[in-house]
Formats: C-alpha cells, sequence, structure tokens
C-alpha cells in the first residue's frame, strides 16, 4: 500500500503571477519546507504572487503564523502576496484566533 503524501504544493506562472497552491496538512512539520520554498518566491520579487490554501485539508496555528510572516516578507520585498481562502477547517483557525481581519484571503475560485 502506498503512503499518501501529507503535503505537497504546485507552482505555476500565469502572466506575471506566481501562484503556488498547497496541498494537503500545512503544520509544524511542513511549514518549514513551505517557508523556504516562499521565501525563495519573495525575494526573487518577479510579480505578485497568489498563495492558494484552497486545497488544504488541515492547518494548524503554525501555519497561520506563517501566513502573518509571509505578509510581512512580501512587503519588505516589495511584493504584493495574496492569500485564496482555505475550507472551512483551515478558515476556522483563522477564525478561532481573531487573525483574520490580519492576513486578508481573497474568495476561492
Amino acid at each position: 500500500m502506498a503512503a499518501i503524501e501529507r503535503f505537497s504544493t504546485a507552482s505555476r506562472r500565469i502572466g506575471e503571477t506566481t501562484h503556488i497552491e498547497v496541498h494537503g496538512e500545512l503544520d509544524c512539520s511542513t511549514v518549514p519546507w513551505l517557508e523556504g520554498r516562499m521565501d525563495a518566491v519573495l525575494h526573487d520579487g518577479h510579480g505578485p504572487v497568489v498563495l492558494d490554501l484552497s486545497d488544504l485539508r488541515f492547518m494548524d496555528v503554525s501555519g497561520l503564523r506563517l501566513a502573518v510572516r509571509l505578509k510581512a516578507r512580501a512587503q519588505l520585498h516589495g511584493v504584493d502576496l495574496s492569500l485564496m481562502e482555505g475550507p472551512a477547517p483551515v478558515e476556522r483557525v483563522f477564525e478561532l484566533t481573531g487573525m483574520r481581519p490580519y492576513v486578508p484571503r481573497t474568495a476561492r475560485r
């Protein structure tokens, strides 16, 4: 029986925008990998970046902390970073922590 992959990303360019899709579970064991990936994208500064949370099954508070850090880093690099809403369990983390207004997200496709 094949192991189920807990976390993966996919990226693509749409015009000037880099679109990063996050799949699976974003937690304390997967945040460092995504943080490194996003730091590289933000450092390159090649136009706007969309971080798509719509295919996450789970996100803990470490994922929320990462979202806050990424928004701040994007500002430092002059990059427009948008986060796309996740499913209800992911959005609940933003709601329960009171962070919804501080980490704006765009509606899912």
